[in-house]
């Protein structure tokens, strides 16, 4: 039987947060990077698109920074109004200002059309095996995916996977059925 979104999403938030200091989570964050940077997809990208992770998220900072060893630009998320969100370069000149939600995101308006993203990494709370994702909330991540052709994947780890959805899918939730599972 599954849950509503809302109240899945509260016991996960719960469960992550747990876990958010752990070993086990940082065991896990590497071994997803060590896959990450094998795929053709990373190695491919010239532009990788990825959120600045809070303490309970997985860990994107060593992706961010090993995508700028490689030279890759990275692009990272800004909510606008009307859940809408375009990404923007990090470069070090953009300065990182936390909303009123909290979250980090970019000051910058220099939006990067989404034709030139190569690769974009989807966070969510949970993935389930089907591609079924649950995100926090807002719907921001499903309405920019619902045109975007390009490369996208979800890293999974052991706290975020479940072989079937907990909770309710809807009909506009993208699915994601590019992951990197451990």
């Amino acid at each position: 039987m599954s849950m509503n979104k809302k109240e899945f999403r509260k016991i996960q938030i719960q469960k992550l947060q747990k876990l958010s200091k752990t070993w086990e989570k940082k065991l896990d964050e590497l071994n997803l990077y060590k896959e990450l940077f094998k795929t053709t997809e990373w190695e491919k990208a010239d532009n990788v698109a990825i959120t600045l992770s809070e303490d309970f998220e997985l860990d994107t900072f060593p992706i961010i920074s090993t995508a700028q060893q490689q030279n890759k630009k990275v692009l990272v998320p800004k909510t606008l109004p009307n859940r809408m969100m375009e990404f923007v370069e990090l470069t070090p000149d953009v300065k990182i200002v936390r909303t009123k939600f909290g979250v980090l995101e970019p000051e910058s308006e220099n939006y990067v059309n989404k034709e030139n993203i190569d690769l974009i990494i989807v966070p969510g709370l949970a993935f389930a095996e089907n591609g079924a994702r649950l995100g926090f909330g807002g719907g921001f991540y499903d309405k920019y995916l619902s045109d975007y052709r390009g490369n996208k994947v979800a890293l999974v780890d052991r706290s975020r996977y479940f072989r079937e959805p907990q909770w309710n899918v809807d009909s506009f939730d993208i699915c994601i059925t590019n992951q990197i599972r451990i």
